[in-house]
């Protein structure tokens, strides 16, 4: 049976009609609402931009703190900051109001800095979203300010001035979106003045060596910020967390002392030189460092220049390190991204293939480094004090000994030589004359076991405990009572030979020897004081133990008055002072090439000593180097300056 198809109903008149008139309704709301959207788009624009602007919030800006100057004791200034500007463009800003402004502040950093205009508007239209572009970095005081003075004229008043101030004032207040970010650039006003003592900062106030480094915690302050938001009338308004600044540092420097040994040591450097040359200047007192330099000094405020680097390199090595350099670095580079590490077994043998191989930075870090702390050295005679204050103080000495030398004591197989056939000899002349002989003699009768109790006592082989980074470790580098091989060792480390230390050490110990016996910690900083001046904490003198007493400390005085008066070190008298000292000569390893290491440690007064001097030549230029008169001479030039300057009068009489 066929299905009955359904009749589909056809749209009448009545309805077509009142679906074209739906049409043209919504026609004609659209074209209302694009005729209203064109209204406020030409009329409202502006306003609306405002009110978005007026809503939106900016990212903070840092604050940055002002890191802690540096002071000698007298307060003179040793590293302080300098306030820098970086330049910052807000393009968008720059270009509201159909780029009304660009035109003005385009040609007002033209005027002012002379910066190209094209490049100017090519930066500023190519980041026309952006209200953040650094344009210019490190700009000085001398640079911004005149652009400053320029843009605070937008807010004079046009009112009864000349036309071409007021013609001024109009073109500041076009220019638009220019702010200027402020940093702090750590200035060293002496250059390469106690380079080794103040270190440098680098990038994000991090301090390099020296007082920098160690006290680096300290001179840091703490950034604030400044959040800011825009307002309906595009003023910036901001909530501001101030920066805490750094605290400052008073080192126990005393700046004329420390220009005064530079000075000398540079003399001698010129007209003799050294593998490297020392000047140590310290009060015996208390432990605290006057002065310290040594040869080729760097600039604090150029630390990473080559040219320096000539002082210790060729230009071929200083060549073949930067190429070296460039190599280990693109290795490097390569490892991280294939993200594969060496074997052990190929890393080892790449150490092996470099260890004499040197980075540019290996050359820095010799030229950065602090030789008076960081390189050992077997110290010599210098040490022959400390030999004899051991025998006096476990009783082993009376002061009344003598001894006969033949120029050479035979110990074991081993025919250990003297300077001088001294013959017939007092305690006192053993030091005086500087005699290994009676220094073997007296390590003997001290035996192994209270020789090396001493010797650690006065320091050696332990840190001093000094406030400066980079202290040698020298635990390893002497003997004590239960590892010395034999009865060579004694014998020569009775005499300064045959272990190593640093000249801290030496001059830490020595200082405990002439003061009465009181080993006082090292220290470079006197007081920590906030931004404002206030003390926050004195650095004061710390005894870390007792070492010998007052009668042994008399007798070594004595002992070492003589040395200067009569004995190696004549060259060191100043007239009308007493002055106490010891020579030493160590002949370095491999004996048979006859390098030397001379020294001097010289105090004054010999009563109560209020100065001592340590100077120490390694491998003077000189044919015969085994000359400790080099190192006397230029300690005495040091100190007869030095006692004016510290205002240590002449004694009223003085030893004929």
């Amino acid at each position: 049976m066929a299905k009955k198809v359904k009749k589909m109903k056809r749209l009448t008149d009545q309805m077509r009609g009142k679906l074209i008139l739906v049409f043209i309704g919504i026609i004609c709301l659209f074209f209302i609402l694009a005729v209203r959207l064109t209204y406020w788009t030409v009329n409202k624009g502006s306003e609306f931009e405002t009110k978005v602007l007026g809503q939106q919030k900016h990212d903070s800006s840092v604050i940055p703190f002002e890191r802690g100057k540096i002071y000698d004791r007298n307060g003179n200034i040793l590293a302080t900051n300098e306030k820098i500007y970086t330049l910052v463009l807000e393009p968008k800003n720059i270009l509201l109001r159909k780029k009304k402004y660009e035109a003005a502040t385009i040609n007002a950093l033209h005027e002012y800095f002379g910066f190209s205009k094209k490049n100017l508007k090519k930066v500023i239209e190519g980041n026309k979203d952006s209200y953040y572009v650094v344009y210019k970095k490190n700009m000085t005081y001398d640079e911004v300010a005149k652009f400053q003075k320029f843009l605070d004229m937008a807010d004079d008043s046009t009112k009864g001035v000349s036309d071409a101030k007021k013609a001024k004032i109009e073109s500041a207040k076009q220019v638009k979106g220019i702010s200027f970010e402020e940093d702090y650039k750590r200035i060293y006003p002496y250059n390469s003045l106690a380079c080794r003592i103040l270190g440098f900062t680098s990038s994000g106030n991090v301090g390099n060596w020296g007082i920098e480094q160690s006290y680096n915690e300290q001179l840091n302050g703490v950034n604030g910020r400044a959040y800011y938001y825009f307002n309906e009338e595009l003023d910036q308004e901001q909530t501001v967390k101030e920066a805490k600044n750094g605290n400052s540092v008073v080192s126990t420097i005393d700046m004329q002392i420390q220009k005064i040994i530079e000075e000398k040591l540079n003399d001698f450097d010129s007209k003799i030189g050294s593998k490297i040359t020392n000047v140590l200047v310290m009060d015996p007192q208390n432990g605290e460092i006057l002065g310290m330099a040594s040869s080729n000094p760097y600039d604090l405020n150029e630390p990473m220049d080559e040219k320096k680097l000539l002082s210790l390199y060729s230009q071929s090595e200083i060549d073949e390190m930067k190429a070296y350099t460039k190599e280990k670095e693109a290795e490097e580079a390569e490892e991280e991204e294939s993200g594969e590490e060496s074997s052990e077994a190929e890393t080892e043998q790449e150490d092996k293939d470099t260890e004499k191989k040197k980075t540019i930075y290996d050359a820095f870090y010799e030229l950065w480094r602090n030789a008076i702390i960081s390189d050992t050295n077997e110290p010599g005679s210098t040490y022959k004090p400390f030999t004899v204050a051991t025998g006096l103080e476990s009783g082993v000495l009376t002061g009344n000994e003598s001894y006969f030398c033949t120029g050479s004591l035979m110990v074991g197989k081993r025919n250990i030589g003297c300077s001088h056939i001294h013959g017939n000899i007092t305690l006192k002349d053993a030091v005086a004359k500087s005699c290994n002989v009676a220094m073997m003699n007296i390590a003997f009768n001290e035996g192994a076991e209270t020789f090396y109790n001493y010797q650690n006592l006065f320091g050696f082989g332990r840190s001093t405990g000094i406030d400066l980074p980079g202290e040698a470790e020298t635990k390893n580098l002497v003997y004590n009572a239960s590892n010395y091989s034999n009865s060579v060792t004694l014998a020569t480390n009775a005499f300064g030979q045959n272990f190593n230390c640093t000249m801290m050490q030496m001059a830490a110990g020595f200082c405990s020897l002439i003061n009465g016996g009181n080993y006082y910690r090292p220290h470079i900083v006197k007081q920590i004081q906030s931004d404002g001046g206030d003390v926050v904490k004195d650095v004061g003198k710390e005894v870390l133990r007792k070492t010998v007493s007052e009668e042994t400390s008399a007798s070594i005085r004595s002992y070492m008055q003589e040395t200067v008066e009569n004995g190696t070190g004549t060259k060191a008298k100043i007239e009308g002072y007493t002055i106490g000292g010891k020579t030493g000569t160590a002949e370095k390893i491999p004996r048979n090439k006859k390098d030397y290491y001379v020294s001097f440690i010289g105090f004054t007064p010999v009563e109560k000593p209020e100065l001592l001097v340590y100077v120490t030549i390694d491998e003077p230029n000189v044919s015969f180097q085994a000359n400790a008169g080099l190192a006397v001479e230029l300690e005495k030039s040091c100190m007869e300056e030095i006692v004016n300057v510290l205002g240590i009068k002449p004694a009223t009489s003085t030893k004929e």
